[in-house]
């Protein structure tokens, strides 16, 4: 939700950005009557010259309806398709096109439409999202027992549960106090018309897209139907899969959190339309990288690393076509995808130019707030598709190779900064027992639960990765060893508090951890390499506790698991 005095400043500084919009836009008309003055008793000006014109008739068609001048861009828009090339028609005679640029000077005198609080427009859901923030969970159960059990278990995995009966006159309360967090709600099928009302009722608007899970021993099709068609987003069959159901509201939670929600490099030449696009953007948690020249691209690419490119399809005197062709010319940017923000309302154009490189259109003038919803879903989108080629399959952690890097990115950091870090490799032990005793399926739970436990257990600036198989690392900035140990810790005493049951086995499991300090080597991998070694010693020394890395060299012995 955006305060009150910050809304009033974003509101401040669009009112100031439509006050440039239109002393540029008198400056511009004025430039562009004395031009067409200019021709004289000519027939017919010369083809570069209209096209000039035409170029920047279509910048004006562009951002006019953004700044509250809608009548203003529709008429400068079919003034520059008059002036096409291939268009004919009495435009092109000197005179006439006088009288239709003295024609949009006049709808520029015309009061602006008001444009309305785009700041408040643009609180929106927030599809993306991070580790680091508590997760919270409403359960709204009618067994009083079942309730203050599950709390219990999903207390395991770092939830944080308030428990309410469907007739606490509280549940209103707490449910208004979800805005903008990382949540859930658990509640039994007979409970779930009373809560999706209770949600409804709320004047927040993202209250009502808090995420519902319904608790149901009846699995038939029938339930299940009925719960969805009341706005259920998951249904679980009672007794409830409890790893599966902390699996489901994680990933329920990462969708809703409230942290940057995607990062947009937009290549656009006109400034005060970039200014108001960027300001609308960033109030919505969007980051922005403004490129003006496009000799900029290739290297704002590189250095931001965008979710998506925001561009228009005519950037004076290059093509937004062009250059969306030139960013598939290196293999890292061939899924990034390239949204065209322009003018352009011909469909056979854009078609033509989405089939050379882009993958969407937004067709200028567009408002605040679908601006900001096109931008968050597609950053979604684009995040998800990252997610698979860069995130293990299994846990949704960073992948071997990638978790290593963030160990070197730490070092260089811990150098540049004069900070101090540590790496931190993790092992469930004795885990071929589980596998051998319980079956793989099993085993791949006690993975996943360990992966949603220190997601929820560790700051948002930790970088976690599945390291292979069972093993886990970790890279926490900021951190001594010391710190370290005691995180590791609080993490190993959650774990084998976590109870696992694979059909009528119910078992528990422990894990070991070695820590070493970033800043203490030369390299992220040697870094790696002694934590590896400090878990070899905590092996040895009995499983089940944490082993710092104390300067020894490092040695061939392997690893007992």
């Amino acid at each position: 939700m955006v305060e009150s005095g910050a809304t009033s400043t974003v509101n401040d500084r669009l009112a100031a950005l439509r006050d440039r919009f239109r002393e540029r836009a008198e400056m511009e008309l004025d430039s562009l009557e004395k031009q067409a003055a200019g021709f004289g008793a000519r027939e017919k000006a010369g083809q570069e010259e209209l096209a000039e014109i035409a170029r920047r008739l279509h910048q004006l068609a562009g951002s006019a309806g953004t700044f509250g001048q809608p009548a203003l861009g529709e008429a400068a828009r079919v003034l520059e398709k008059r002036l096409l090339p291939d268009a004919d028609g009495p435009t092109q005679q000197p005179a006439d096109l006088l009288l239709r640029v003295s024609e949009l000077k006049h709808l520029l005198q015309r009061a602006p439409i008001t444009v309305g609080d785009s700041a408040s427009e643009t609180s929106s859901e927030s599809p993306l999202g991070s580790h680091g923030a508590r997760v919270q969970v409403v359960l709204v159960l009618d067994d009083a027992a079942e309730s203050r059990s599950l709390s219990d278990a999903l207390g395991g995995y770092g939830f944080e549960s308030h428990r309410y009966s469907a007739a606490d006159d509280k549940l209103a309360g707490c449910l208004a106090k979800l805005v903008e967090q990382p949540c859930a709600i658990l509640c039994s099928d007979a409970r779930l018309m009373s809560v999706m009302a209770l949600l409804r009722a709320n004047p927040e608007p993202s209250v009502e897209r808090v995420p519902v899970v319904c608790l149901s021993p009846d699995t038939s099709f029938a339930n299940r139907y009925q719960a969805a068609s009341l706005g259920a987003v998951a249904f679980f069959g009672q007794p409830v899969d409890v790893p599966e159901l902390a699996e489901r509201i994680e990933y329920l939670a990462i969708e809703r959190s409230a942290h940057v929600r995607g990062r947009v490099l937009m290549v656009e030449d006109d400034q005060e339309l970039a200014e108001h696009y960027r300001l609308i953007l960033t109030s919505a948690g969007v980051d922005v990288c403004w490129v003006r020249e496009p000799t900029e691209l290739m290297h704002q690419l590189s250095e931001f690393r965008p979710d998506i490119i925001l561009m228009d399809v005519q950037l004076g005197e290059y093509s937004g076509v062009h250059l969306a062709r030139l960013v598939r010319f290196d293999p890292q940017w061939l899924s990034l995808p390239i949204i065209y923000l322009s003018s352009e309302a011909d469909r056979d154009v854009q078609l033509d130019a989405l089939s050379r490189g882009a993958d969407e259109f937004l067709t200028k003038p567009v408002s605040d707030g679908y601006l900001v919803r096109s931008v968050l879903i597609r950053c979604f989108r684009a995040r998800q598709l990252s997610g698979l080629m860069n995130r293990d399959s299994l846990t949704g952690l960073l992948k071997h190779s990638l978790i290593k890097q963030e160990a070197d990115k730490e070092l260089s950091r811990c150098r540049r900064e004069g900070l101090e870090a540590c790496v931190v490799m993790l092992d469930i032990d004795h885990f071929k027992q589980v596998n051998d005793i319980h079956g793989h399926r099993c085993g791949d739970t006690v993975i996943k639960a360990l992966a949603n436990l220190l997601r929820n257990r560790l700051r948002e600036t930790d970088r976690i990765g599945r390291y292979g198989g069972e093993e886990f690392l970790l890279v926490l900035p900021g951190c001594g060893k010391q710190d370290a140990r005691h995180r590791m810790a609080d993490l190993r005493a959650s774990f084998s508090g976590l109870v696992f049951k694979c059909g009528g086995d119910s078992f528990r499991v422990t894990l070991s951890a070695g820590i070493a300090q970033v800043n203490a080597f030369e390299s992220g991998s040697d870094a790696i390499e002694a934590a590896d070694q400090a878990l070899y010693q905590a092996k040895r020394d009995g499983r089940d506790r944490e082993v710092v890395f104390e300067g020894r060299e490092p040695t061939d012995n392997p690893v007992i698991r």
